[in-house]
């Protein structure tokens, strides 16, 4: 397994926010947890990246306990894993070129040249051409977003880190994002972790889907498995997502 969480507990401000987290991703799974806004995903999210520490509980990526991990191991480990934000989280008065390499220009002190040849190499793999010295706000959201997805790769990770990956995009950039996903997906051969709202990226991407509400999981399988869960609240969420399926997508 990738990533294995045992009764994780994440209390912030003395308010409890995650409550008996368990969770497995297998390696090469893309692995959904899916909540509406303010479920907890987000912060269980952060705490898998190592910016929120656990209350209790463990958290083990790449056989690496999270909350016992050294500055240095935690460092080599996010070398390992890609993180694509919500937002893109691009440098505004950076070019694309340096927003991508931006880790092998600070870390590895590599030439111009060859961290242009890698910027390329991953631009090209998420479908972009003749944006490398182009700045962010040139771009439309779904290049900023697709220049984000770049830049995760450019450590070729074992692990991706999706936050809400079509926030904030149109219905049709959202499905060339989901299809996206799907291609680095089967040619990286990654494992991906997908937190979000959007019930199409759950029926189109997830090999396995972690519904969360209030801090919880409530439950973790399938698509179709889900569609039919005992709990109420699972059955009333996922079919809302049904009422979709001649989206574009």
């Amino acid at each position: 397994m990738i990533i294995e969480i045992n009764n994780l507990f994440v209390k912030l401000k003395n308010k409890e926010i995650l409550k008996d987290i368990n969770l497995v991703v297998e390696n090469e799974e893309s692995f959904v947890i899916l909540g509406p806004s303010g479920s907890g995903k987000t912060v269980l999210l952060k705490t898998m990246l190592g910016l929120i520490t656990p209350t209790s509980g463990s958290l083990v990526i790449l056989g690496h306990d999270i909350s016992r991990v050294t500055p240095k191991e935690l460092l080599d480990l996010r070398r390992k894993t890609g993180m694509v934000f919500q937002n893109a989280a691009l440098f505004d008065s950076m070019t694309v070129w340096e927003n991508v390499g931006f880790s092998l220009i600070e870390h590895f002190k590599l030439p111009e040249e060859e961290v242009r040849k890698q910027v390329q190499d991953v631009l090209s793999a998420v479908g972009l051409t003749d944006v490398m010295d182009k700045m962010p706000e040139e771009l439309s959201g779904g290049m900023r977003k697709r220049v984000g997805i770049a830049r995760a790769l450019i450590f070729k990770p074992q692990i991706i880190f999706y936050d809400e990956p079509t926030a904030g995009l149109d219905v049709i950039t959202s499905a060339s994002i989901v299809k996206l996903m799907r291609k680095i997906h089967n040619q990286f051969h990654t494992t991906d972790v997908i937190v979000t709202h959007d019930l199409t990226i759950a029926r189109k991407l997830a090999d396995q889907i972690a519904v969360i509400s209030d801090g919880r999981i409530l439950d973790t399988g399938k698509w179709e498995y889900l569609l039919t869960s005992e709990n109420e609240f699972i059955r009333h969420f996922l079919n809302e997502g049904e009422k979709y399926e001649n989206t574009t997508y």
